[in-house]
């Protein structure tokens, strides 16, 4: 199926490739946008809960940072654009994480000497958080995270998180009952003609959360809480101050995260933006903006001295491997 067009990607730019994935057990999509000329470096793009490679806030970042010179790798979850799984489940935060560390060895091996980026929104934005610690625990280093209104805490009471992760156990996992603003456009995406094209595109997911789904989420962003103090690498965090989606914990996490990681000072940056949730669906000029923000932040990163690349990752690489690596070095 053709890539829904963007704003940007009606000024010709070349549409990405795809080559299969195995995440979570599903046969999965992994697309790849190519840079013209010299390659800065590589930049992993991970989408949030309904989306997918080539959804409008995935696919604007995408072919913005192509062009600024880095190479982009952006996959289709489980359950999420043209990969395997019922449309919008996600069986457990544990899949993310792991399909996350699947898609940055996927990454290196295409470009195994160049620095790689994380960058992700909403629930994206904490699976890079995630990948990024597991990362770090076995002394593998990154070269920066980008993260668009992350979803670094859980929206529900602990009452809430626990009734839903017993549930996810359960038959019930699969059904679809949960009303979310998560799946509501209006209230994420401001630009009138980006929110016609979500409106419009087939891949994305637009029902209610799925109650395993849901629960996965919770589960992931009160990881992401719990272990903000423990972030190492660069990173920059951007906000929207007219947030219907994440709630005030989300929001907070954020701040506290740059508050308190260990990330040395000059490595970090907090940005906020009058915007809803889909940062890179606002209109003009206020896009423009944020993509400049994002590809002068990108571009200060590559050009640092020391700037961290990987080292070779083995194809058993998951979470608990890398924990347990970590624990022999030590």
């Amino acid at each position: 199926m053709a890539s829904p067009q963007t704003p940007e990607s009606r000024r010709s730019f070349a549409p990405p490739t795809s080559t299969p994935i195995t995440l979570g057990g599903d046969q999965c999509k992994l697309w790849h946008w190519k840079c013209s000329g010299r390659i800065r470096g590589v930049v992993v793009i991970i989408h949030g809960l309904g989306s997918h490679a080539r959804f409008p806030t995935v696919a604007i970042a995408a072919e913005a940072v192509a062009a600024g010179g880095y190479s982009v790798i952006a996959p289709d979850l489980p359950g999420h654009g043209e990969s395997e799984g019922l449309r919008g489940f996600i069986y457990s935060a544990d899949m993310l994480e792991e399909a996350g560390l699947a898609v940055v060895r996927a990454a290196r091996e295409m470009h195994p000497k160049e620095p790689v980026f994380l960058l992700g929104s909403s629930m994206g934005g904490a699976i890079c958080v995630r990948c990024a610690l597991a990362l770090a625990e076995a002394h593998i280093d990154i070269a920066g995270l980008v993260l668009l209104a992350p979803m670094l805490a859980p929206s529900a009471s602990p009452p809430a998180r626990l009734l839903l992760g017993a549930l996810s156990y359960t038959p019930l996992c699969r059904l679809a009952l949960i009303p979310s603003s998560a799946t509501s456009n209006s209230a994420q995406y401001a630009d009138p003609a980006v929110l016609t094209l979500i409106d419009e595109d087939p891949l994305a997911y637009k029902g209610s959360l799925r109650i395993g789904s849901a629960a996965a989420v919770l589960d992931l962003g009160s990881r992401c809480e719990s272990t903000l103090e423990s972030i190492r690498c660069p990173f920059l965090c951007m906000l929207a101050e007219r947030e219907q989606v994440l709630g005030p914990m989300a929001r907070a996490a954020a701040e506290r995260m740059y508050e308190h990681a260990a990330t040395p000072p000059s490595m970090k940056c907090l940005k906020r933006y009058d915007a809803l949730h889909g940062l890179l669906c606002e209109p003009e000029p206020l896009r423009s903006l944020i993509v400049g923000d994002i590809l002068a932040w990108l571009g200060e990163r590559a050009n640092a001295r020391g700037v961290g690349r990987l080292r070779p990752m083995s194809r058993e690489v998951s979470t608990r491997a890398l924990a347990a690596e970590a624990a022999q070095l030590v």
